[in-house]
């Protein structure tokens, strides 16, 4: 079996790895956000896995108690709550990413509660005095940790678990990097399989396959089949089937700026500081989501970076439908893709993958004028 044969076994809500970590006695905590300092977590030797909701085809019991504008993301994982599908969990973690995700925080509580609950506070901008308060909420989080689960964080097992998730970090920019070449020998697809591994299996061994797969990569033939270089952007996206649908009809996802993509591993955790202060520092200050306030320029220029440095043709934004924060942002990036004539598509989705076939003509059409340009 390949190593992405075996990243491609994290789909599923209970993976091998996560069975395995359970065997073992050993204690899962979901979360919610990339807002969320996993370490922290990893550090009380509990695994942490990014919360998701594969499998969901229909919401009846999460309609009832969310409104009809709440995105699809947050209806499906409510359900999924009620039918006990996220029991492999022994808590949650949960931020203000967004007001739904924190009405659904509410709504978990009251319909579907777990044995431990934490909501941590999150700056929405970034300055001195947000950092330092960011850092205190963190050092509750740590105290929460270890009064409930009887473990004793340390600042070398912080600085472990950061100089851990940092080789994750760079062995994903590496593999990133490949990207670039004229002819990647990496498809989105694969690289989506690759992410939705990291957030869902323990980090040492996700870096050992990791290895393994950059090492099978370099005597890989490029993918020559592929014309049209393409970037995703938009709300949360967490299935490669989504991927796989815009590469099967010629485009090669080459690059993104997504919440399960580049903004989750993108920037580094300095590994000389106090390592509360340095994680309060890179959670808030790295390549932001719309959720912060003042930082559109700063995402702006990182999305029209990125699109230059990976010789983009397109861009496709996808966007969660009711997904308040990114109408937003949508609005101010399509204003400066026109004035800078890049092309690009804006494609409204579920969370559940539905209307595929207007979707694919779509995506058709759009690769067939970029392949003419």
């Amino acid at each position: 079996m390949s190593v992405m044969e075996k990243f491609a076994k994290a789909i599923p809500l209970v993976n091998p790895w996560i069975k395995n970590w359970k065997n073992e006695g050993k204690k899962v905590l979901g979360y919610f956000c990339t807002y969320i300092p996993d370490e922290i977590i990893f550090a009380a030797d509990i695994l942490p896995v990014r919360i998701r909701a594969t499998g969901v085809v229909d919401t009846p019991m999460a309609d009832a108690y969310l409104t009809d504008t709440s995105c699809s993301f947050t209806r499906c994982c409510l359900e999924l709550a009620n039918r006990k599908q996220y029991e492999f969990l022994d808590g949650i973690v949960s931020c203000n990413s967004c007001d739904q995700i924190r009405r659904l925080y509410d709504n978990l509580r009251y319909k579907a509660p777990f044995s431990f609950h934490h909501f941590l506070s999150t700056p929405g901008v970034v300055n001195e005095i947000t950092t330092n308060w960011f850092k205190n909420e963190l050092i509750k989080f740590k105290e929460v940790l270890e009064n409930n689960f009887g473990v004793n964080i340390t600042d070398d097992k912080l600085r472990s678990a950061i100089k851990i998730y940092n080789e994750t970090r760079t062995l994903l920019k590496e593999l990133f990097m490949l990207r670039k070449h004229e002819a990647p020998p990496i498809t989105g697809t694969e690289i989506m399989n690759v992410l939705t591994a990291a957030v869902s299996i323990p980090r040492e061994q996700f870096n050992e396959l990791l290895i393994q797969e950059l090492k099978e990569i370099s005597s890989r033939e490029g993918v020559i089949s592929h014309k049209a270089r393409i970037m995703l952007v938009g709300s949360m996206l967490d299935d490669p089937e989504y991927v796989k649908i815009i590469e099967d009809l010629g485009g090669l996802i080459v690059t993104d700026a997504l919440c399960l993509g580049t903004r989750f591993f993108w920037d580094l955790v300095d590994e000389s500081s106090d390592p509360l202060e340095a994680l309060a520092e890179r959670y808030l200050s790295r390549v932001s989501c719309p959720r912060m306030t003042g930082e559109q320029p700063t995402r702006m220029k990182y999305t029209l970076d990125l699109i230059n440095e990976f010789d983009i043709n397109g861009v496709i934004i996808q966007r969660m439908k009711f997904c308040p924060l990114w109408w937003g942002e949508i609005f101010m990036l399509r204003r400066k893709l026109k004035e800078l004539n890049i092309p690009f598509l804006e494609l409204e989705r579920e969370y559940v993958l539905s209307g595929t076939g207007a979707m694919k003509t779509r995506v058709q059409t759009f690769i067939e004028i970029l392949e003419a340009r």
